[in-house]
């Protein structure tokens, strides 16, 4: 009966690297991130004040959150905050929830959050690339701040967020206070 075992340290191995791996030719990385929800193409975007939804919708249009994210960044001066990640991650997961606390939520909505679905490391990989964000070094989650212009200002290309369910809600809202 010692395959019983063998099998759970397999899966639990699995589900460990699962969220830092870009796939068989990325790399694991450590640490945390932030999840937030989009609006869809053609609907009014969400406030901030809303609380953040929960997943990465594979079906919504990315490009136009981010531009809509980005006009109402450049009318109030708040930065944008692109969350990269999918809902089969468990860190991506464990993000979400810690953006949804009660010692994070207040600092996230200084920001105009988009989350953007990743996929298995096949869906909007050149938008992650267009801001920056190199996901076989980073995992997912992964975040890049821009300015109200569009411009990056962050990302974290160094794994910070890959295991988010290690960091606590106070080193994720010092995280987004650096940055907005």
């Amino acid at each position: 009966m010692q395959a019983k075992p063998l099998l759970v340290l397999a899966c639990l191995l699995l589900s460990v690297t699962a969220c830092g791996s870009a796939g068989p030719t990325g790399s694991s990385a450590p640490a945390g991130t932030a999840a937030a929800p989009s609006t869809p193409a053609g609907a009014r975007p969400a406030s901030t004040a809303e609380p953040v939804r929960e997943g990465y919708d594979p079906a919504r249009n990315a490009k136009a959150d981010i531009a809509a994210a980005l006009a109402q960044a450049k009318r109030d001066g708040r930065p944008v905050l692109l969350d990269f990640g999918a809902d089969w991650c468990p860190d991506c997961v464990v993000l979400g929830r810690t953006f949804r606390s009660a010692e994070v939520r207040p600092v996230l909505a200084r920001y105009h959050v988009v989350s953007v679905d990743v996929g298995r490391f096949d869906h909007n990989i050149r938008l992650a690339r267009r801001y920056g964000v190199n996901l076989e070094t980073s995992g997912i989650p992964a975040l890049a701040v821009l300015s109200g212009s569009g411009k990056v200002r962050t990302v974290t290309n160094d794994g910070s967020f890959a295991t988010a369910r290690s960091l606590s809600p106070a080193r994720v809202a010092a995280f987004l206070k650096r940055w907005r």
